[in-house]
């Protein structure tokens, strides 16, 4: 009995190592926007998205590394492990002012995460460690499209690690604390218009990354009482430093000359400073049947200012003045609020049925609103269940439309290189979550 049981204690020690390894090596290859407006991602578990992601207040699962560390409390005695994945689905139109449509490309992101959460034995205190992306953007314009002077394909991808510990400072009131890690790749295309001296259409390419940027995060879970329940979380700006190379191709004329022949390469770096956020939450739970979820957020995109490209191999006078044309752009980009609202309905011991609403207000002006980032204020509706396999296993799906209001743009971006983004921009998304939580 006493040898079972050892082996059994070993054999969950394997799981959560294997676990933990697997959340911090993870490849992640696509990304979309599918959050709180801009590059924001949020889909890091079934059951608080099929409440519209309003789960600050209640954090009592695995993803609660994510949503709010202080509710990591409310674990206890075991570990707890949830794995998941999103599919998001983007579907985005043009239409230009004489009417005439084109389709951005189809592609469809999927968004991995994993959480793991242990309390090692001590009564007061618990511990967690996540990993999935919650910045991300990817947009795909033809190349032969309205848009290929100023963007045809760009993605930036995250992977971000959460180490996260609360602390139960009595039965009503927890903090905690966690330590962000994001690891960032830029990949950006567009074409370079050479129509004035003849000839046919180059490539400008800029890839770079930073493998080491840090943030943190700050909360409390307090508990008025059985019925009411409060969650505040305060998120720190991420600075990141990307460092790579951009290349042109297929240069002619005086490009060409320029340059000093049909392709060039040479290092870059730019700055980027992913934003700080105050999040707020409050939960209601009249019976034990149901429970009522609203949150708000403040969200500080005002950090996005500019975009900036530094060439520091570079000297040449000549040179310098053509990579540096409308550079840096001006983003301008503000503060704004979101909120969520969500409830849940105990069906049964084994079902739980959900549904939600979530409000994001583009950070965006028109002025500098490129095809690189379509965005625009969206509501979205969220509908999910959860599924209670036995006492150890239970699967959460959810389901969200993201509609987005029609974006009509007339601004000047793009056009010192001859391009013309001014109509109208309609958006849509499917977002589909699958998350399996489970106890050793």
């Amino acid at each position: 009995m006493l040898k079972t049981k050892i082996m059994s204690i070993k054999t969950k020690k394997i799981v959560v190592i294997f676990l933990l390894g697997l959340a911090l090596t993870f490849p992640l290859k696509n990304a979309y926007s599918a959050g709180s407006g801009a590059y924001r991602l949020e889909v890091p578990d079934a059951e608080a998205l099929g409440k519209g992601s309003a789960f600050v207040a209640q954090a009592d699962n695995p993803s609660a590394i994510y949503y709010n560390p202080a509710g990591l409390t409310q674990l206890k005695g075991k570990t707890y492990v949830s794995v998941g994945a999103s599919v998001v689905q983007p579907f985005c139109t043009y239409e230009d002012t004489a009417g005439n449509q084109t389709d951005r490309r189809r592609q469809v992101f999927t968004i991995p995460n994993g959480f793991v959460v242990s309390d090692f034995g001590l009564e007061k205190f618990s511990f967690g460690l996540g990993a999935t992306s919650y910045w991300g953007l990817g947009t795909y314009w033809a190349e032969d499209s309205f848009s290929k002077y100023v963007a045809t394909k760009s993605d930036v991808i995250t992977q971000d690690v959460m180490l996260t510990a609360a602390y139960e400072i009595n039965d009503n009131i927890s903090v905690g604390a966690g330590l962000d890690y994001t690891k960032a790749l830029a990949n950006k295309k567009k074409k370079l218009n050479q129509a004035s001296w003849g000839g046919a259409d180059g490539d400008f390419q800029l890839k770079g990354r930073d493998n080491n940027a840090w943030g943190y995060r700050l909360s409390t879970l307090y508990k008025l009482n059985k019925n009411h329940s409060f969650g505040l979380m305060y998120r720190s700006a991420v600075d990141l430093t990307y460092k790579g190379k951009v290349y042109l191709n297929d240069l002619n004329g005086t490009y060409q000359s320029t340059f000093g022949g049909a392709s060039y390469e040479t290092d870059m770096s730019t700055k980027s400073r992913l934003p700080q956020s105050i999040l707020l939450g409050y939960c209601f739970k009249p019976d034990d049947k149901w429970r009522f979820e609203a949150d708000i957020e403040w969200m500080d995109w005002s950090s996005v200012d500019k975009e900036q490209i530094d060439y520091p191999s570079e000297t040449d006078a000549a040179r310098l003045a053509v990579l540096n044309a409308g550079n840096p752009v001006q983003r301008d980009w503000r503060a704004v609020l979101s909120w969520a609202f969500g409830t849940e309905y105990k069906v049964n011991d084994n079902w739980k049925l959900r549904a939600g609403y979530f409000f994001h207000k583009t950070p965006i002006p028109e002025g500098t609103f490129d095809t690189a980032l379509p965005d625009s204020t969206s509501n979205s509706l969220t509908l999910g269940t959860g599924y209670q396999i036995n006492k150890n296993l239970s699967l959460d799906f959810a389901y969200a439309a993201m509609f987005y209001n029609q974006r009509k743009i007339n601004n000047a971006v793009g056009s010192s290189s001859g391009a013309n983004i001014n109509g109208k921009y309609d958006t849509f998304i499917n977002v589909y979550l699958l998350t399996l939580t489970f106890k050793l």
